[in-house]
């Protein structure tokens, strides 16, 4: 469940990036991806076991994808159509 205290940040995917690249976030905060680019994108979350998150169609221009944490530890992002875009979101407890 998502403590509503728990705070929530947005990465922008711009310029074929995400920024911030480098998140650190609390167990409960909500991530949102916001597509700012013309060509689409999909978002996969990967830890140590696997797939944690994956955005299942890609998101289109000024669209959204949003996604809770869970688990503490890292999670390793990267772009489902391109995989040079990458970023690590650490989760604490």
């Amino acid at each position: 469940m998502c403590d509503p205290a728990a705070a929530s940040t947005t990465v922008v995917i711009e310029k074929f990036a995400f920024s911030p690249a480098e998140i650190s976030a609390p167990v409960g905060a909500r991530i949102l991806f916001l597509n700012r680019d013309q060509a689409p994108h999909a978002v996969v979350g990967e830890n140590v076991n696997g797939e944690v998150f994956h955005s299942q169609e890609h998101i289109e221009e000024d669209g959204t994808y949003s996604v809770e944490l869970t688990t503490p530890g890292e999670i390793e992002f990267h772009c489902g159509v391109h995989s040079a875009m990458k970023g690590r979101i650490t989760v604490s407890k």
